[in-house]
């Protein structure tokens, strides 16, 4: 009866070991805005978290980061050439952007609230908005005005790499 008890014991737990959700290290971001413009993102967080009160992967400006080790961010444009590159954050620090926002459900793989990603100095490019209503591309000047230079109504694909 014990030997019963023992193997019952082991069966179910290894059931529910088995049965719980896996967490990917490694999505992929895709945005295409209506004129043909692209952002291409990937995110890269622990498959363990060491923050284990969320399971959520966000960064927000330069003082909250939780679970993420990589956030990289490429802009294309409407002719395919990629116009710029981005690290935002890297080897799990935020690199100096104020601005940036990004908050991910890795076990729904969904954006959650508000996203600004990209750069945040003269010249430079980022996305701004909110999935599901609104995502605009944006150029900074040399005197740091922001222009909309293409938009979609906040469609944005999630690859995952697994």
């Amino acid at each position: 009866m014990v030997k019963l008890f023992l193997v019952f014991i082991f069966v179910l737990t290894a059931f529910l070991g088995f049965s719980a959700q896996a967490i990917a290290g490694e999505v992929t971001l895709l945005w295409q805005g209506d004129g043909e413009y692209q952002v291409r993102a990937r995110v890269v967080y622990p498959d363990e978290f060491r923050d284990n009160s969320t399971k959520i992967v966000q960064v927000a400006g330069l003082q909250t980061l939780q679970n993420l080790t990589e956030l990289t961010v490429q802009v294309i444009d409407s002719k395919g050439r990629t116009i710029a590159n981005y690290d935002n954050v890297n080897n799990s620090q935020a690199r100096e952007n104020n601005f940036l926002q990004f908050r991910f459900d890795p076990i729904n793989k969904t954006i959650n609230g508000w996203l600004d990603i990209g750069g945040a100095e003269a010249n430079d490019y980022f996305l701004k908005g909110q999935p599901g209503l609104g995502l605009d591309l944006f150029h900074l000047d040399a005197y740091g005005n922001e222009f909309k230079i293409d938009h979609n109504n906040g469609v944005i694909g999630i690859k995952t790499d697994y």
